[in-house]
């Protein structure tokens, strides 16, 4: 062992040493904090196991302290995408409302509604079926509310419950859009929208469809300034890497499930697993320049694992 390595591992023996000493003091939580990675990649079979191992290496759910807490979980999985690759897994969603309710969670609500069938289809329906029960749907309700620092989308209708949550947890799934190229966290947003709101981002500029990808990408990021993500776990098992949001369209298996607290990283580091770069989607940019987060996720602590 070189003198280098020989000192970077007693520092590293050091470090982990103090944390074990004053573990349930402030030195020892500030250390702790310090080696947590800030995005994490689990690679794996299970997207269940995949999920528990990506939140866990995070720091767990009761890093986030939601005990007593109104969760809200944001899914993408529309009644109408049936199609493999073109929503969330349900067993992604599942072990994070069951980690959830571990640290506490005095309720958990879905954002939007799901379909009936959603939470069937495994064996994991059964085993953890008191958890299933305990989660409520929201009211499909909106309201109008203005957007302070939107440059283009200056109101929309919002579902109250996107920002009455006290932890709101993104968890969409990382996969082409015609549009925007990319859809993930900050895209996955507009399910906490209405219908009208939606069509805006699409029609606002005068154009219609995706033909004003400016513009759209924009205004998904007006939108994610309205209410910061607690955390996002993004399931990339699976994917579309062609014709999405809603295929049919040639899937991707990078077999990953994606957790960090940054939507922008989160994103820019899905957008890798598509054979891209984040610069190539404008909605990144945008995002970045809107206090969102930061693209540039290789400047972070990032932990890939494999299970």
């Amino acid at each position: 062992m070189s003198t280098t390595d020989r000192r970077t591992f007693m520092q590293a023996g050091l470090a982990i040493g103090a944390v074990g000493v004053v573990g349930s003091t402030g030195i020892g939580r500030a250390l702790a904090a310090a080696a947590r990675p800030d995005l994490v990649a689990v690679k794996g079979a299970d997207a269940f196991a995949n999920t528990v191992k990506a939140l866990e290496a995070l720091g767990g759910m009761k890093r986030f302290d939601i005990k007593g807490s109104r969760v809200g979980l944001l899914i993408n999985a529309p009644p109408h995408w049936r199609l493999e690759g073109s929503h969330t897994r349900m067993e992604v969603v599942l072990a994070v409302a069951k980690l959830c309710l571990e640290a506490g969670a005095k309720e958990i609500v879905t954002l939007p509604g799901l379909a009936p069938k959603y939470w069937t289809g495994s064996p994991l329906c059964e085993t953890h079926a008191k958890v299933i029960k305990s989660i409520q749907e929201c009211s499909g309700k909106t309201v109008e509310m203005k957007i302070p620092k939107g440059l283009l989308l200056k109101s929309g209708k919002v579902r109250p419950e996107l920002l009455d949550v006290d932890f709101l947890v993104n968890i969409p799934i990382a996969k082409h859009h015609v549009g925007t190229m990319f859809s993930g966290n900050l895209k996955n947003m507009m399910g906490g929208l209405d219908h009208e709101t939606n069509a805006f981002f699409h029609t606002g500029s005068g154009k219609t469809g995706y033909e004003d990808v400016d513009f759209l990408s924009q205004c998904i990021a007006d939108l994610n300034t309205l209410r910061r993500q607690s955390l996002c776990v993004v399931d990339a098992t699976v994917v579309l890497g062609t014709n999405g949001p809603a295929g049919p369209g040639d899937l991707l298996k990078p077999r990953k499930v994606v957790a960090g607290t940054d939507p922008v990283a989160v994103d820019a580091y899905c957008v890798i697993l598509h054979g891209r770069k984040p610069n190539d989607v404008v909605m990144l940019a945008k995002a970045a320049a809107a206090g969102v987060g930061r693209a540039d996720f290789q400047k972070l602590n990032v932990q890939e694992i494999p299970i």
